[in-house]
């Protein structure tokens, strides 16, 4: 039976979505602001900021999203972790060693990039070579040496994985399996031979299209549209249902994949996520539409 271990989250969840949802209240206000009224043009000094802000937003998203779902499980047949749309299983016979990081005299490099209570990403460091970070507390970190591979996680006990790790270890490999290495594009691979799934996917990338090119269109060939609070603005704001929209088909997208692979909900409920993502770009393509009748 597998022995599931979870990283602590909450710090770094809390960092991730806090921040996060900061970045994204920023960028709409500037948003607002930056596209003016139907007195004045657009301000682009407000503008820029507010696409670097939703870069940082998707970004930390992303990174919440990679927190939620990192796992290690172990049984006497393999170490299988998972994270976001990554799997690696690992065959128990290649797995060396398991040890906690303060087993060790000199302290662990870590990955250059670094936000507060998260570790992910790679580094050469000497000795062992490229070392692969999927960690999230940095005193529960553990080294595992996999054949020339080489990993660090962080249990919420470290102990109690290494000691858990030994006593498998005695008692011998259950079945021999071979070792599995699944990134976003393999994974992306199984979900397209699902022929509902890979209709409903194109239909979804469609649609955003479909929005982007009403929202530009018509933010180019018109001066002003009717906003939903029946003021006269300028039409750049139809791009505000473009970032909507973006939005929402990014996380639909996302969460179907993610239940699809893991096979955590029925197809049908997940293909109505799917399916909501098209309904909800057309509906702002018909809305965006609506508002530049009449426009001058």
């Amino acid at each position: 039976m597998d022995q599931v271990y979870e990283p602590p989250r909450r710090l770094s969840l809390l960092f991730n979505l806090g921040l996060g949802f900061l970045a994204l209240l920023g960028a709409l206000v500037l948003l607002f602001l930056g596209s003016g009224n139907a007195a004045r043009d657009p301000n682009l000094p407000l503008l820029l900021p507010a696409i670097l802000l939703l870069g940082t937003f998707a970004f930390l998203t992303y990174r919440a999203f990679l927190i939620l779902t990192t796992r290690y499980l172990l049984d006497r047949s393999s170490l299988e972790i998972r994270l976001g749309f990554q799997r690696e299983i690992i065959p128990l016979n290649l797995v060396e060693w398991a040890h906690p990081i303060s087993d060790f005299d000199s302290p662990m490099p870590l990955p250059s990039f670094l936000l507060p209570w998260q570790y992910y990403g790679r580094r050469n460091i000497r000795g062992l070579g490229l070392v692969e970070f999927l960690a999230t507390d940095k005193p529960n970190m553990v080294l595992i040496r996999a054949g020339k591979r080489h990993f660090v996680i962080s249990p919420a006990s470290a102990r109690a994985f290494a000691r858990e790790f030994e006593h498998v270890s005695a008692l011998g490999e259950a079945e021999a399996i071979e070792p599995v290495s699944q990134n976003l594009r393999s994974m992306l691979g199984e979900i397209i031979q699902d022929g509902t799934a890979k209709k409903l996917l194109i239909a979804g990338f469609a649609s955003v299209l479909l929005l982007l090119a009403v929202t530009v269109v018509l933010s180019a060939t018109r001066l002003n549209v009717t906003w939903i609070t029946l003021e006269r603005v300028p039409s750049n704001r139809l791009l505000l249902l473009l970032l909507v929209g973006v939005l929402a088909w990014l996380l639909n997208t996302l969460l179907g994949a993610y239940f699809f692979l893991q096979s955590l909900l029925e197809k049908r409920w997940i293909f109505l996520v799917w399916g909501w993502s098209v309904l909800v770009s057309l509906i702002l393509a018909l809305a965006a539409v609506f508002m530049s009748l009449g426009g001058t």
